[in-house]
């Protein structure tokens, strides 16, 4: 079996619950052809994510890794392709920390691409009828920070790691939850969490295809 690297965030400001992590959870020991899952829920925080994300790399040596991330705000599934080499917080962290026009690694390249396919990704959601598209912006907080130093751990692991072919890495942003927005009685697109889950499957079905 290969091994997808799943992972979800835990609440952040102003959120009282996530969704990717209630996802990466419950799609813990998913198959998807030949790939199985193994899911970890990482801490928004500045550096400990990053860490985690070494160690776990380090310990799986997975074939794919995939984050799941919360952006309030948008009504369809985002696949991101980009992740920059800026931290700007608009709020703090968990542990209180607000960074400003900061590099994720310093002395990193400008950006770093996603290694996933992406269109046949958005093909298969698009003709499920969930609402998706690819975006050229993971933002400037702990999702993009994460994408970045994913891609920037993988690029200096190589082959040296005994990875093999480098894995693939992705991010893909989900909406707030119906329930998320009935508790902050805002006026924000959302999705239920099943469909969430159903776009996560057929993402995998897809890598596994």
């Amino acid at each position: 079996m290969r091994t997808v690297l799943l992972t979800g965030f835990e609440p952040f400001t102003p959120y009282k619950s996530n969704p990717t992590e209630e996802l990466a959870r419950a799609l813990d020991g998913y198959h998807a052809g030949d790939l199985i899952v193994r899911s970890a829920v990482l801490p928004v925080h500045h550096l400990n994510a990053a860490s985690l994300m070494r160690e776990l790399i380090d310990a799986l040596r997975p074939h794919v890794v995939l984050h799941l991330g919360l952006a309030g705000g948008r009504a369809r599934v985002a696949l991101e392709r980009v992740a920059v080499n800026v931290m700007d917080y608009a709020v703090p962290d968990n542990a209180g920390c607000r960074k400003t026009d900061e590099p994720c690694v310093a002395d990193g390249p400008p950006a770093y691409f996603a290694t996933l396919p992406l269109r046949s990704i958005l093909a298969r959601l698009t003709d499920a009828g969930i609402p998706a598209y690819i975006s050229d912006t993971a933002g400037t907080y702990l999702c993009n920070q994460t994408l970045y130093t994913t891609l920037h751990r993988v690029h200096s692991l190589g082959a040296a790691h005994s990875l093999g072919a480098a894995p693939l890495v992705g991010f893909v942003h989900l909406p707030l939850s119906p329930a998320m927005v009935a508790a902050a009685g805002t006026d924000e697109p959302s999705m239920d969490v099943p469909l969430m889950r159903r776009a996560v499957e057929l993402t995998l079905q897809t890598l596994a295809s």
